[in-house]
């Protein structure tokens, strides 16, 4: 079953490695009205949107949003579907005991499940699966992924947060098109119950779905905001990614992401 997993990670890296490169002027169209939004909240990022059906995108900062930065929590999407496709965590149920020490948030020191996990964006429970899932299987399945730069490095210490592995805006939106439309060599219902985990806001004809993360916090770091909307049968993949000066700037990450679906016409 592992190697028949693997193998598919592997055919689906083959095809979409043509779509790895940068966007380009011409694929891409600057939006005014959320530059404006950037300039008037004073912050320094990028936001991009991927219309999945058009194949087009959209947003503010071309330059920023083709420059790759760490992960961090946004990672623990792709981490949710690797530990348990490999076994790593039985279900999104199962308690996995706290294994002590300190941590910088008081909430992550006790035994908790996966779902729980992913919702307070426990570093310690992820590092626990990491070590569980191990580096081969870890390294195989970020690079059939096409996960960013695809590197992990040496060590399954928060490698999203500090280690070497870099995602750009435009990739992220790639890749949450693929977890969308059921195109990543998961079962379906893998993929299924890990966007559950993500929605957000839902109205009549809308889901909000969504993740964000922070490097380096609560110091200065870059923040990201990514998700999708769906939208009267079509989906919507945005990435926003910005610097926080502060913990006050933090509240930007939503709040301006938001502001820009909503100035794009589609909150």
């Amino acid at each position: 079953m592992m190697k028949t997993l693997i193998v598919m990670l592997l055919l689906v890296a083959t095809a979409a490695s043509a779509a790895e490169r940068d966007v380009s002027t011409a694929d891409w169209h600057e939006s005014a009205a959320v530059a404006a939004l950037f300039q008037d909240a004073g912050v320094e990022g990028a936001f991009v949107l991927f219309d999945v059906t058009e194949q087009n995108m959209q947003g503010f900062n071309l330059r920023r949003a083709n420059q790759r930065y760490a992960p961090s929590g946004t990672f623990n999407i792709a981490h949710t579907l690797i530990g348990l496709s490999t076994g790593a965590v039985a279900s999104l149920d199962e308690i996995v005991p706290y294994r002590g020490g300190d941590q910088r948030v008081d909430a992550w020191e006790r035994d908790m499940s996966l779902r729980e996990a992913f919702t307070l964006a426990n570093d310690a429970f992820y590092q626990t699966m990491a070590r569980e899932i191990g580096p081969s299987q870890m390294q195989q399945h970020i690079s059939a992924l096409i996960y960013g730069n695809r590197e992990f490095g040496s060590t399954l210490d928060p490698f999203w947060e500090e280690g070497i592995l870099h995602i750009s805006a435009v990739e992220q939106v790639r890749f949450l098109s693929l977890l969308v439309r059921d195109a990543l060599p998961y079962p379906r219902e893998l993929l299924s119950t890990v966007r559950e985990l993500m929605l957000l806001e839902s109205g009549e004809n809308w889901q909000l779905y969504g993740d964000t993360g922070w490097e380096n916090a609560p110091e200065a770091g870059v923040g990201w905001w990514i998700g999708w909307l769906q939208k009267d049968g079509r989906w919507y993949t945005f990435a926003l990614n910005m610097d926080i000066e502060e913990p006050a700037d933090a509240n930007e990450r939503l709040s301006l992401g938001k502001a820009s679906l909503q100035a794009l016409g589609l909150l």
